[in-house]
């Protein structure tokens, strides 16, 4: 007879959350949650993964502070408003999600999609290994302290103009004209 127990799931003990994921999502063997429509409203104090974490279309409106998730981070779709300071280890999906504002020296190790939000600004030092879609936001303006290691993608924006000092190693699209 095998028995699970849902005391050793991610190393924390038993807890309401542990219980509402074995209705409303999993945890897979790789250290994975998935939450995608899962009627949960926040995730608990401390949360970290090992894999993935898939939010989208879920209830969740807060995130805890510290927020660790080892793979990527999708939240689409979601009441989301803001992002703690938090470590992801992959791209962050952030479309069709209410986010007025990003953490200073936010680190994305793979693309950031912030399409069809109503964020106004980017953070100070925002630093994003690949891609960063921006389009339909209605932010106008991209800081010059910024990184972006694939392209920009604006389509739908304000923004008329890039400083030559932004470091974009890819392309900005579509391209601006002066």
């Amino acid at each position: 007879m095998i028995v699970v127990y849902p005391t050793l799931a991610m190393n924390e003990p038993a807890s309401q959350f542990v219980q509402d994921l074995r209705f409303h999502g999993y945890i897979d063997n790789y250290g994975n949650v998935k939450l995608r429509f899962a009627p949960i409203t926040a995730l608990p104090a401390g949360f970290k993964t090992k894999g993935y974490l898939d939010i989208e279309a879920s209830d969740i409106v807060r995130l805890p502070r510290g927020l660790e998730v080892g793979g990527y981070f999708n939240a689409a779709n979601t009441a989301l408003k803001q992002l703690p300071r938090m470590k992801v280890g992959g791209y962050i999906n952030l479309t069709n999600t209410q986010i007025t504002r990003l953490p200073p020296n936010l680190v994305v190790r793979g693309d950031l999609s912030l399409v069809n939000t109503p964020l106004t600004a980017l953070p100070q030092r925002l630093f994003v290994e690949g891609n960063l879609y921006l389009t339909n936001s209605p932010i106008n303006a991209i800081p010059d302290d910024i990184y972006i290691g694939g392209n920009l993608y604006i389509r739908g924006t304000n923004i008329q103009e890039i400083s030559p000092d932004l470091r974009i190693e890819g392309q900005v699209l579509p391209a601006l004209t002066q």
